[in-house]
């Protein structure tokens, strides 16, 4: 279309040109012919009138031929100046259906293509990601109650609590046993001791004897005592040592030299767990030694 009116434009412009130069001989001969009728001289009037006829005839002859061309010229200038501004109205039709239709691609067409190609992803995605956040929320808020009932339970450790209720549960196993009794034997019923003369003075000894010991083992027992309680309450320092606090490891830091540093520092300044095991060990052996 754009090359349809530039060729009828050019066109247009051509036959306008060459209509101004017809109008420029045209002038140019009109006033050539009044030139010559004012340079004329005068002669007979039989000749003079002749002369007039033919140079009248002639000037006629050039003038109708400069209007003929002229005419001819003016009509293909009409004739492609409409050409021109028909070929000039449909360009501009064509720019401004072509204006339009990019506009709409660009604002409305292309905005419907890509919802065309989403396909409901952006929803699947919400779907996906509220599945996910459900999810870790509802883990997070189990975790959470698991944590205050295990919370609530280490509050409430109780070890002779839980020893006596293992009795209770199985009392089979921890109630004392049927005392037993004596079994006569061939018609002697007597039970009870006899202290009667010569075996009087034996009992006698012997309880002095029974007593004496009995005064020497309540001496080592009282030592024994006091050591396997300083024993158990060393194991029992060992065993509860509150080193169960390891907020330290996770102290924030924007590097991650300084998060291994602090690690280190914090585990290098307790005691070491090998060696803290060893002594554990060893103090256990001698507890149960002593025991």
């Amino acid at each position: 279309v754009m090359k349809t009116y530039h060729m009828y434009n050019a066109d247009s412009i051509s036959a306008q040109s060459k209509l101004k130069e017809a109008e420029k001989q045209e002038e140019k001969q009109i006033g050539k012919s009044v030139k010559q009728e004012d340079k004329q001289t005068p002669r007979s009037p039989d000749s003079t009138s002749n002369v007039k006829f033919e140079e009248k005839h002639v000037r006629r002859s050039s003038v109708k031929k400069i209007e003929k061309m002229k005419e001819k010229r003016q009509a293909k200038y009409t004739e492609n100046r409409l050409k021109a501004i028909k070929a000039r109205n449909e360009y501009l039709l064509a720019l401004e259906a072509t204006n339009a239709s990019v506009f709409k691609y660009y604002i409305h067409d292309l905005s419907d293509l890509i919802d065309c190609c989403d396909l409901g992803y952006h929803a699947s995605l919400n779907r996906a990601l509220r599945t996910f956040l459900s999810a870790e929320l509802n883990l997070e808020q189990s975790k959470h109650e698991g944590l205050d009932a295990i919370e609530n339970a280490v509050e409430n450790l109780d070890a002779n609590s839980d020893k006596q209720r293992l009795m209770e549960m199985y009392n089979n196993v921890f109630c004392p046993p049927m005392k037993f009794e004596f079994q006569p034997h061939m018609g002697d019923m007597e039970s009870q001791l006899c202290a009667q003369q010569p075996v009087q003075s034996e009992l006698v000894q012997r309880c002095q004897q029974l007593q004496s010991r009995l005064s020497t083992l309540k001496i080592e027992n009282e030592e024994v005592k006091k050591t396997m309680e300083a024993t158990l309450q060393t194991i029992q320092d060992i065993v509860t040592i509150e080193d169960f606090d390891v907020s330290d490891c996770f102290q924030y830091s924007n590097s991650m030299e300084s998060v291994k540093s602090t690690v280190s520092e914090t585990f290098m300044s307790k005691p070491s767990i090998a060696k803290r095991r060893a002594n554990q060990q060893e103090t256990e052996q001698f507890y149960f030694t002593v025991r």
